[in-house]
């Protein structure tokens, strides 16, 4: 006995053992069958060798009917048009096989024509069906049919190498016949394995929509290109010198076509509809379109937010245009207006109360403009064909409108589309009112920013006027002494600066950048001559050493001028305010010392730093909570002591900057 018969022999004896068992244990009766068929098959390898076709072919169709067994036993709701379909390649293979017994292919035509392209379709949707059952498997059901799956594809795909090498080389590979027989024994065990899990098989697999369409399009793509092959190679056989070369056409021809049919989106719109009209009992897979509404919502890479919308609401139906209408956030007035166009001119007149088309949103949520009782027409380019009312969730009045171009295949508009409409459409509402109330609250708050800056700079020009208040006060005293003649200059001239500085802070409300600041030469030009001339002196004492701060010259002008003048305001005729400035390794110390009227810990706590919070008749209440705040910003601190009756300490503390380093932001950060 030669080594090949012996390899089969081992074939038909195991799967026949196999299939008995499985059948007699009532595990899986259809790999049962297959496993018998497969024995069968084997032994026409040693005692009927013209019936070898036959047999292979019986077997194919049993393993195609234990997948369909399979797909069965794992889907919850099995379509009875899904198991035609396996029926149909189940009766396909028991009729080739029944042709072949009879003979009625010659032996030549057998090894280069209908039988191998036959074996090779079988191949194919035998991948397929496994695909498709394993992809649309849940985790824990995958654990229990990969075994079966895994052994099933290893045979299909051996039948791809076998078959197609006997095409390439016009004969079949007698190694590879011997090998074939040797992969069906090592994937034996896998069988056998199964019958352990079979205990804890549960039916949770269902076919999803995306798996359906891309099954039915790989099996119709498929077999197209299979046909185009038979059909070559019977112009190959009969056609004499030109057949060879018709048949390169042929499926050239077909692959593309084949492609341009792929790449249409009409194409794959009516292949879908197909496929879910005759296949499911439910039009959407609605976990899939919620996680694709979200996902097109959510890509800002695919435009403006208004073309996202329209995309979102578009998808549903399948349609390829639409226009956002919406109401102007500031009317209550049902007054919409184009915020967005996505394949479609959006209506030159806006639409209002008075317009038909708002009524019957009104009553319904929808309107399809092609069935409307009376017609009623919009002129958008291409024709709208369907108008989807976006709620306002805070008011009665629509947020707006969505209108949609007709759908690139013609199917009813079932309640099941109008509810998935309805949903998307409320969540696009309430992203929408989300974002116009954050475009308020950013416009609110921009006024309120502007409001702190002219409450600032009045609180300045107040500063700068008491200042030139007390110029004038002393100038009665004074205006003869050459000396405060020039002071006097210096100081106009300064609140000149401060005058302008603060009308380009009203001009510009963008945050000054940082800058390195001499507070210490800053601080001696601060007019401290004025200061002096009134009944209350000011001492500056600066230490020798040096060092920068991180601060904008204006913002500790407006400090060093408010805490002085109040220092001045709060101490008696005769007292002296001193200003002290001292340089540490990394730190700048500047003190304020007054022997005024003092303030309680709780003045202090409580009302100080309180804006618009005032003790003086004629403040503003901001001077206290603008110094420390512009301290702060600086990277600074604010301390403060007070008594009452023996007067006030305030320090500000500034991190001094490395004179090597150029970037004061970095330094502050």
């Amino acid at each position: 006995m030669t080594i090949i018969a012996i390899v089969y022999a081992c074939v038909a004896i195991t799967y026949a053992i196999l299939g008995v068992g499985l059948f007699a244990w009532r595990r899986t009766t259809g790999v049962a069958i297959a496993a018998g068929l497969t024995a069968l098959w084997a032994a026409s390898f040693l005692r009927a060798p013209l019936l070898q076709d036959a047999a292979w072919f019986l077997q194919a169709a049993g393993w195609i009917g234990a997948l369909g067994a399979l797909e069965r036993r794992f889907t919850a709701a099995p379509d009875s048009r899904m198991r035609a379909a396996i029926r149909i390649m189940i009766g396909f293979g028991i009729a080739s096989a029944v042709v072949a017994a009879l003979g009625g292919l010659t032996a030549s035509f057998q090894l280069d024509g209908l039988v191998i392209e036959a074996r090779l379709f079988f191949a194919l949707v035998t991948l397929i069906l496994i695909e498709n059952i394993y992809r649309n498997a849940d985790e824990d059901i995958r654990w229990h049919i990969n075994l079966p799956l895994i052994a099933i594809a290893t045979m299909a795909l051996f039948t791809f190498l076998l078959y197609g090498d006997a095409i390439i080389h016009k004969r079949l590979a007698a190694s590879l016949i011997q090998a074939q027989a040797i992969v069906y024994i090592i994937v034996l065990p896998l069988f056998i394995g199964t019958e352990r899990r079979m205990r804890r098989w549960r039916n949770k697999v269902q076919m999803s929509h995306g798996a359906a369409f891309y099954t039915s399009s790989l099996i119709l793509g498929g077999s197209f290109l299979v046909g185009l092959g038979v059909t070559g190679s019977l112009l190959r056989h009969y056609g004499n010198d030109w057949g060879s070369v018709l048949e390169i056409a042929l499926v050239f021809t077909g692959i593309v076509l084949v492609s341009v049919l792929a790449s249409s989106g009409s194409a794959r719109s009516k292949l879908r509809h197909t496929i879910v009209t005759n296949f499911f009992a439910q039009r959407y897979d609605y976990r899939r379109e919620w996680l694709r509404c979200i996902e097109t919502l959510a890509a800002v890479e695919q435009g403006g937010l208004p073309q996202r919308v329209i995309k979102a609401l578009a998808d549903t139906i399948d349609s390829p245009s639409g226009v956002l209408l919406l109401r102007d956030a500031a009317s209550e007035a049902l007054t919409l207006t184009s915020a967005g166009e996505w394949n479609m001119r959006s209506p030159y007149t806006p639409i209002d109360q008075a317009h038909p088309l708002a009524a019957a949103l009104a009553r319904d949520g929808f309107c399809r403009l092609d069935t409307a009782a009376p017609p009623i027409t919009i002129d958008t380019e291409p024709a709208c064909w369907l108008a989807v009312s976006l709620p306002d969730p805070r008011s009665s009045v629509p947020l707006g409108m969505v209108l949609l171009g007709a759908p690139r295949v013609a199917a009813p508009l079932g309640d099941e589309s109008l509810a998935l409409l309805r949903v998307i459409a409320r969540e696009i509402s309430l992203m929408l009112a989300e974002r116009r109330a954050a475009e308020a609250l950013a416009e609110a708050r921009r006024f309120a920013a502007a409001g702190q800056r002219f409450a600032f700079v009045a609180h300045d020009i107040k500063n700068v006027a008491n200042q030139l208040a007390l110029l004038v006060s002393n100038a009665d005293h004074h205006m003869d002494d050459p000396e405060f003649r020039d002071d006097m200059m210096a100081t106009l001239r300064g609140s000149v600066g401060k005058i302008q500085s603060m009308l380009t802070r009203l001009k510009s409300p963008e945050i000054q950048p940082p800058m390195r600041l001499d507070a210490a030469g800053r601080l001696r030009g601060l007019g401290t001559a004025a200061w002096s001339k009134g009944a209350v002196g000011v001492v500056l004492d600066i230490d020798d050493r040096s060092g920068d701060i991180a601060m904008e010259p204006a913002a500790f002008d407006a400090v060093m001028n408010h805490l002085i003048d109040n220092a001045i305001e709060a101490s008696a005729a005769g007292e002296i305010v001193s200003v002290q400035v001292e340089h540490a390794a990394t730190t700048l110390a500047i003190t304020i010392t007054d022997r005024g009227v003092g303030m309680s810990d709780s003045f202090i706590r409580d009302e100080l730093f309180r804006p618009f919070t005032s003790s003086k008749a004629t403040g503003f209440g901001l001077g206290a909570f603008q110094a420390r705040e512009l301290v702060h910003a600086a990277g600074g601190t604010f301390t403060i002591s007070s008594t009452v009756g023996t007067g006030t300490v305030i320090r500000l503390t500034f991190p001094i900057l490395d004179p090597a380093a150029h970037n004061v932001k970095l330094l502050l950060a």
